[in-house]
């Protein structure tokens, strides 16, 4: 799909700022955004889940070992071809759901 982000654009890890920028994003909507802004809160939501891997790194607890997996799954494999609205926004809600779930996974298990 073109749509790999670059790790270095990865934000400074708020747990709270993520929850706030991810949560609109899995709430159902009728209308899919235009791919511009689907393709910048990708970078973005992308940057978040891959800072929480990181700081997740080594953590031996089974459910953040599991939520790592996936995440780092979802990141390698974003959907191939040309994107399009429908497809890129689909991709984006993916992450943030697995980007919540890491959260409340990390959270839980404290």
């Amino acid at each position: 799909m073109g749509m790999a982000t670059d790790p270095t654009d990865a934000p400074r890890l708020d747990r709270t700022k993520i929850l706030t920028e991810v949560s609109p994003i899995t709430r159902p909507r009728l209308d899919v955004p235009a791919l511009a802004d689907t393709v910048q809160r990708t970078d973005t939501v992308s940057g978040m889940l891959r800072a929480l891997l990181d700081d997740t790194r080594g953590d031996e607890r089974e459910a953040v070992r599991v939520m790592r997996r996936l995440g780092t799954r979802l990141l390698a494999e974003p959907p191939q071809g040309e994107p399009t609205p429908f497809t890129a926004w689909q991709y984006l809600v993916n992450l943030a759901r697995c980007t919540e779930a890491f959260l409340d996974v990390e959270q839980r298990t404290r």
